[in-house]
């Protein structure tokens, strides 16, 4: 009956893939005549399975690809000699009259003939796939033929068959897969990879793409040296994010109501498709080697050893079907993921670009805050993201399981009967007890990503304020508030462990219950015989059973969780935005001259912008305003503190909600520029940050002339590097005069016709004030242009202003043209408004160059500009080298316990025990029924053991005992995982809170110049990316190493024990595999690496923006920011890109040698003659093997790339510490410093490096108990150096500082800087209440807070925004950007009287407080200043020279020296000193030549 079979299948097959072919080949033929109608139908079903980006949204492609002719003329020759040989049948099948032989050489000469024949007409571009399979078909048939002696055929004729489509199969497959290349520099397989070229992927042939050769280049490069970011090439193309956003937002153009969940299913459809009917040949087939095992211990009894070599084969062919399937599978479904990644990213930046900002607006306790902040975005990015795209990853696994499920019961159904039903209803109520656990756990996902976002938020305000707190000694404080973030964020994960725990166990105990049940259902209800072969074959399959039964809950409730993360993104990406006309991302481009031409409000009343969303009658209000500037001229706005006036610029960028009327101005063609009283600058070079993407790029005249113009000259020629010296995060490296300069340099740079100033001479002494009114307001480089300057200095700016705005509590007191307004009333405005200047000096920094009074400004001065000097200030991430070395697995394992991982161990045997001893009862089960003793327990009968079960009745007799000690064993089994499961939950988790406290413990205490060279980004990427790696996937990784290994000793042992002569093979095959690996380790490792590196300058960026998206959107660089963001991402993703090219190399290799590997046992043991139950073992074992082998190196190397997030935490516990915050032997009393002791500075030398000069030199002198000291000196001459000294910001060389009668050198570093409390120039605020940032500590009273903020003016600033209740102004809610800078001031203020320290350290204490407070309580404040600090030491570092005449003793620096020291009159009356020379440099020497006259 086969002959009849295989001769008509001969037949049918190639005939229809024939017909096929002419039908593919006709409509493409024709297609210009097929109707529109069935043409739209056509599209329509099959647009799901078209690629969604194209050659056409790709922008540079490179040319087509030229076919060689010698392999389009072998196709066409192979083709006809095919065509040929096949008629030659045909006639000969005509004279032995055999119909069916003839038929199908007719047939088959036909279509060898077309094939020729369809070559020359049409030459293939790519390999002809139906053509293929059509040499596919003849292989598969002829070889059968030869294995099988299918047909009367002599084997000659099959292998002429088999050699000559195989040759064919070779030609055609050499054609390449595109083609058109989408890209200009697509690399060749043979190329050097090199970060210049596109992935290979994209011009490769068939046979390189079926086996992934092609990225073999990059495996040869790591084998010889470590691979770099340059040795790696680019995404391809069709993977660039700049690409598929492109396709997103046209998408997104086209249809708008559609959510972003369906815009993921229809962009990634064709890979989802291919995904899931991949999977489902997977769950059909995957019972195809369960069958064969069957049909082969079925045929050896019968000796019938042909059938068992056929079922030998088909296990192989389906083992090899299901390696090549894993490979396109793989590729498909890590394309779906990265594109799905990337446009999550990419949506999410892109709405940061455009979202409202409402950064300085808080949400008040209890009040969900509608809008995301920095740190639940970066978790969004680098948690959600990825729980979104990794669904798409795994889509198909949720649609297979169930199917699997199926097939198992349906195939067990026929082992057992209708028993196996009983299982069925197991697994239903395993199912309901799932619901309620189900409903919870979404509950827990939800509420422990909010404590995730909250914990990040803490931490990133802990980093980017990490130099103020150590000021204040409250570094300390804060940890132990992010630690209790930590911990709510971890009693969610607690929680969930003890969800997750439940549920594994139920569906890891559910087999051994199911098979419980099924088998009492079958010995007792249906009184049938538990042999062996019934026991053995429903073990099996219930194994089978296992992985979809255990993977469905667990992708099921990974849906769940994605479903939760989904949810969080489109809610962020459903935040209000800023006005379309506000934003160059929205706003239509006009090309021509703008058609709004002015610059002004229309009868406008705005507000700020609220996170809620709600209206809060309190708030603040701006206007009405309905006046115009005038064009090509300089206005001016003035008014006090919190009047509106930076909120007026604001409103006009479009960054207040404008509740009626209108504002004027158009933003398109970077038409604004602006300045901001708080310069935000980027992390680049100084001369980057000026250009800042101007479209005038480097233009070196007006480059120069924009740095003269700012006073910037002397400055850069200061710095070694000029103009190419970096700036770090947030200006670290610059005065506060120094970026109000840069930032004003980059807004006259621009080529912005409307100039936006908020106080840029806020910063700057009279003489830099009056060089900038002069050379830059006054010059060609701003004439023309409309100027909108906000400041104090009225008196100044007036002679070159035109147009005055005066503001009074968001209300506007008078506005029109200067000229139009009476001298009496101007002069009224300048005597309130006008306010002296500041001397520019530093903040506390290392590097102190800037100018102050006691510095001449050069006239005109040259500076070189692009020193050949290194001006880097950011150090490059480290990277480490070679193997994760033993001290890194050993830090983790002692975090997590020593003893966990031993009773780990120990459980894990346990378990296999268990499993082991399962199988000998059910063997013994079994035998007992029979009067043999089964073959499988010939090893076991060896061994003498007496078995418990030796002394049972017959189960015939009795089956009760044997059933009761199977129930035992399965239970023994469920809570011995159980335990392992959780203990592995409390292992990671105790190993996740240590490596967490000690790097956050490590970090607050590391000195400040580690925060200088290390952008805030790379340490944020350490608390997300690694320490979420720690928190999931690392004890995983461990415990699945472990079990591998385990595995392959194991499954290994019993092949050689049963089959010894297979050694010398297994020998040669481990050298494989050992081959194998090597270079996968190394690639696969320096790859993950280099991700990991590159994943933080894309979010340091993102915290960078966040920060400046207002001077992002005002200078119009939305679009610039969004392309550097692409680079950002594409960098690290081209690592993540080849990582898994790699892997699925390794994989295919594996697979196929598994095949080979279970396929060479079952020969063995067929060829060998053991009998059915050791064939059994051994086919299983090879299996068990294969895979544990291919497991081993994935998982090893996944456990290496793990650990490569604890290797990159331990580098940060190794970071310099500074000296302990308490030595408890030298803890100083209560009261110290007291207000009788004496301040003593010994022979200080300080350096801030060995190998660098000392920056003071031998300094020497004594404060008196009280005595106020001012500081002044020229620019470098160590004046905040000597300020950090007394705080040991930095350490002294030689020398000592006694502080009433204590060498703080002796003492802890909290202890010291609790005492003692500097006031400087930048304030930090933190989310919270004013209470909390006046008095984060809660050690005073609200009445106590409440009468320091009435001293110092507080309250009567902040009323308006509390209604006058000066209970609801204590909480206030607070955050970074929610007051002006002379609020900020007076909460310094106010922080600094309420400390009640006996020395306080005054820098730029008031410098942003406005002149009307300053003039009208300026006594008020000075007094209130004197009256608290009477009996403190105050050392203040001069920055206003009157502020300090009637100090008792001016010190003043010079060079790191003291050059004089004195009492003001001394220091004045001394001819030719140095004070004295400053002051008579300062607009108000008439008062100092009054002290001198007095």
């Amino acid at each position: 009956m086969a002959r009849p079979n295989s001769s008509i299948i001969d037949i049918v097959l190639p005939a229809l893939v024939f017909f096929v072919t002419i039908c593919h080949d006709s409509l493409s033929t024709f297609s210009t005549s097929i109707p529109k109608t069935f043409k739209h139908f056509h599209r329509t079903v099959t647009s799901p399975f078209r690629n969604f980006v194209t050659l056409q949204d790709v922008d540079l492609i490179g040319k087509p690809v030229v076919i060689s002719r010698v392999k389009l003329r072998a196709i066409c020759i192979l083709g006809a000699l095919q065509s040929a040989g096949w008629l030659g049948c045909f006639v000969y099948s005509i004279f032995g009259e055999d119909k069916i032989s003839m038929i199908k050489s007719l047939l088959a000469s036909i279509a060898w003939g077309y094939a020729s024949f369809r070559t020359i007409l049409k030459p293939p571009k790519t390999p002809p796939y139906l053509l293929i399979l059509f040499a596919c078909v003849h292989i598969v048939l002829a070889l059968l033929d030869v294995v099988f002696q299918l047909r009367n055929a002599p084997v000659v004729f099959d292998v002429v068959v088999i050699l000559a489509a195989l040759v064919f199969l070779w030609v055609s497959g050499t054609l390449p897969l595109q083609s058109t290349p989408p890209g200009v520099n697509v690399a060749k397989p043979t190329d050097v990879p090199s970060t210049y070229l596109t992935s290979p992927e994209d011009g490769v042939d068939l046979w390189q793409w079926l086996t992934f050769s092609f990225i073999e280049p990059i495996l040869n490069l790591a084998q010889k040296r470590t691979l770099n970011d340059e040795d790696v090439w680019k995404l391809p193309p069709f993977f660039a994010h700049k690409n598929i956003f492109k396709k997103c937002l046209d998408y997104r153009a086209q249809h708008p109501t559609h959510s972003l969940l369906r815009f993921l299913l229809v962009s990634n459809s064709l890979d989802l498709i291919l995904d899931v009917t991949l999977e489902l040949w997977s769950a059909f087939i995957g019972f195809v080697p369960a069958y064969s095992l069957r049909e082969i211990l079925s045929a050896l009894p019968r000796g019938d050893t042909n059938t068992a070599y056929f079922w030998a084969f088909v296990t192989f062919a389906a083992n090899l079907s299901f390696a090549q399937k894993d490979l396109f599978k793989q590729w498909h479904t890590r394309r779906c993921y990265e594109r799905t990644r990337g446009q999550l990213f990419c949506s999410i930046h892109y709405k940061a670009l455009k979202r409202r900002d409402v950064s300085g607006q808080v949400s008040r306790e209890g009040e969900e805050d509608k809008n995301a902040d920095l740190g639940k975005i970066v978790n969004l990015m680098q948690g959600d993201a990825y729980a979104v795209a990794q669904r798409f990853w795994e889509f198909s696994a949720l649609f297979a399981s169930p199917i699997r499920l199926v097939i198992a019961l349906v195939f067990l159904y026929n082992v057992l009967g209708w028993s196996a039903l009983s299982g069925v209803v197991v697994v239903l109520v395993a199912y309901v007890l799932n619901y309620p656990l189900a409903k919870y756990n979404i509950y827990i996902t939800r509420e422990s990503w909010k404590a995730k976002d909250t914990r990040m938020n803490t931490v990133n305000e802990l980093l980017q304020n990490i130099r103020f707190l150590k000021f204040y000694g409250w570094e300390y404080h804060w940890g132990r508030k992010t630690n209790e973030r930590r911990e709510t964020e971890l009693k969610w994960r607690v929680k969930n462990n003890v969800v997750d725990t439940l549920i594994t166990f139920i569906w890891t105990w559910i087999p051994s219950a199911t098979a419980l049940i099924s088998f009492l259902f079958y010995t007792l209800v249906q009184r049938q015989p538990l042999t062996v072969s019934t026991a053995f074959t429903a073990i099996a399959l219930f194994s089978q059973l296992q992985e979809p039964m255990t993977a469905l809950p667990g992708q099921f409730f990974a849906m769940l969780h994605a479903y939760v993360s989904m949810q969080r993104i489109e809610k962020f990406l459903e935040e209000e935005e800023i006005p379309d006309w506000a934003s160059t991302l929205s706003a239509p481009v006009s090309h021509e001259s703008s058609k709004q031409d002015k610059i002004g409000f229309s009868d406008a009343t705005l507000e700020w912008y609220t996170s809620s969303g709600s209206q809060d009658p309190n708030a603040f209000r701006l206007g009405p305003l309905d006046f115009v500037f005038p064009a090509g001229k300089l206005s001016l706005i003035s008014g006090p503190t919190g009047s509106g006036k930076s909120a007026l610029l604001m409103a006009l960028l479009g960054e207040m909600s404008c509740t009626s009327g209108s504002v004027l101005i158009d933003k398109t063609n970077h038409r604004v520029a602006y300045c901001a009283q708080n310069p935000w600058l980027e992390h680049a070079t100084i001369r980057d940050n000026i250009i800042f993407g101007s479209s005038y790029g480097y233009d070196e005249d007006r480059y120069h002339a924009v740095i003269e113009a700012c006073a910037l000259v002397k400055d850069l020629e200061m710095f070694d590097a000029g103009d190419m010296t970096e700036i770090g995060e947030k200006g670290i490296t610059l005065s506060g005069g120094q970026r109000a300069r840069i930032a004003l340099a980059r807004a006259v740079y621009s080529q912005a016709q409307c100039i936006l100033l908020d106080d840029p001479l806020a910063a700057v002494d009279m003489h830099t004030a009056q060089h900038l009114v002069n050379n830059c307001f006054s010059s060609d480089l701003v004439r023309g242009r409309t100027v909108i300057l906000v400041t104090h200095h009225i008196g100044l700016c007036i002679p070159v202003s035109t147009y005055l705005v005066e503001l009074h509590r968001g209300s506007v007191l008078r506005h029109g043209p200067i000229e139009g307004f009476e001298a009496k009333v101007l002069q009224e405005v300048i005597e309130t408004e006008d306010e002296p200047f500041v001397s520019e000096d530093p903040e506390p920094t290392p590097n102190e160059r800037q100018e102050n009074e006691a510095d001449a400004l050069p006239k005109h001065s040259r500076f070189k500009s692009g020193s050949k000097a290194n001006g880097k200030l950011i150090e490059a991430e480290a990277r480490a080298e070679g193997r994760v070395s033993i001290h890194t697995y050993m830090t983790y394992i002692r975090a997590a316990g020593i003893f966990s991982w031993v009773l780990t161990v120990l459980l894990m045997l346990l378990i296999r025990a268990i499993n082991i001893l399962n199988q000998v009862f059910l063997a013994a089960w079994g035998d007992a029924y029979e009067e043999e003793y089964h073959p499988a327990l010939v090893i076991v009968k060896k061994i003498k053991i007496k078995y418990p079960w030796d002394s049972f009745p017959s189960p015939e007799e009795n089956v009760k005992p044997w059933l009761m000690v199977y129930l035992y064993i399965s239970l023994a089994g469920a809570f011995s995982v159980l335990f392992y499961i959780s203990l592995g939950y409390y292992a990671s988790l105790q190993a996740s809170r240590g490596l967490f406290v000690s790097l956050l413990n490590r970090l607050i205490r590391a000195p400040g110049r580690f925060f200088d060279v290390t952008p805030i980004g790379r340490i944020l990427n350490r608390f997300t990316t690694d320490i979420n790696t720690i928190d999931g996937a690392l004890q995983n990784s461990a415990r699945a190493c472990l079990t591998g290994v385990f595995n392959f000793i194991a499954s290994f042992l019993v092949i050689l024990v049963i089959v010894p002569k297979f050694a010398p093979f297994a020998l040669c095959i481990a050298w494989l595999y050992i081959r194998l690996a090597p270079p996968y380790i190394r690639a696969s490792r320096d790859l993950r690496r280099l991700e990991s590196i590159s994943l933080s300058p894309a979010f340091a960026g993102f915290d960078e923006l966040l920060r400046g998206l207002t001077h992002v959107r005002a200078f119009g660089m939305e679009e610039r920011y969004q392309n550097t963001f692409y680079n950002k991402v594409d960098k690290f993703q081209s690592f993540d890109h080849a990582y898994w090219l790699v892997n699925t190399w390794l994989r295919w290799r594996y697979d196929c040698l598994g095949s080979v590997v279970v396929y060479a046992t079952t020969l063995s043991a067929l060829l060998v003659g053991v009998n059915s139950g050791l064939t059994a073992i051994v086919i299983v074992q090879a299996g068990v093997f294969a895979e544990a082998s291919r497991q081993l190196v994935r998982v090893a190397a996944q456990l290496e790339l793990d650990f490569n997030s604890v290797e990159r935490v331990i580098e940060y516990l190794d970071v310099p510490q500074e000296a302990p915050a308490v030595i408890q032997d030298h803890r100083p009393p209560a009261y110290w410093p007291s207000n009788s002791g004496q301040l003593v500075v010994d022979n200080l030398v300080i350096k801030y490096a060995p190998d660098l000069p000392p920056v003071l030199r031998n300094l020497s002198f004594v404060i008196q108990p009280s005595e106020k000291i001012g500081v002044v000196g020229r620019t470098g001459s160590g004046k905040s150096t000597l300020a950090m000294s007394l705080l040991r910001m930095v350490e002294p060389t030689e020398g000592k500082i006694i502080v009433d009668g204590i060498d703080i050198s002796t003492i802890g570093l909290e202890d010291l800087r609790t005492r003692i409390t500097i006031v400087s120039q930048d304030v930090s605020l933190f989310s919270g209440t004013l209470r909390s940032n006046i008095d984060p500590m809660e050690e005073n009273s609200a009445e106590e807070c409440l009468d320091v903020m009435t001293r110092c003016h507080l309250t009567s600033v902040l009323n308006h925004k509390t209604a006058n209740d000066e209970k609801a102004l204590l909480d206030l809610p607070i955050s970074q950007g929610s007051l002006s800078g002379g609020e900020r001031q007076l909460v310094a203020l106010a922080r600094a009287v309420l400390r009640r320290t006996n020395i306080i350290i005054m820098d730029e204490a008031t410098s942003q407080i406005d002149v009307q407070l300053d003039e009208n309580a300026s006594l008020c404040i000075q007094k209130t200043i004197r009256e608290e600090l009477s009996s403190a030491i105050v050392i203040t570092i001069a920055h206003r020279l009157k502020t300090i005449v009637d100090y008792d003793r001016i010190l003043v620096l010079d060079n790191g020296e003291i050059a004089e020291f004195g009492t003001p009159k001394e220091l004045l009356m001394k001819s030719g000193g140095m004070f004295r020379e400053m002051c008579r440099r300062s607009p108000d020497w008439p008062l100092f030549a009054s002290i001198i006259d007095a």
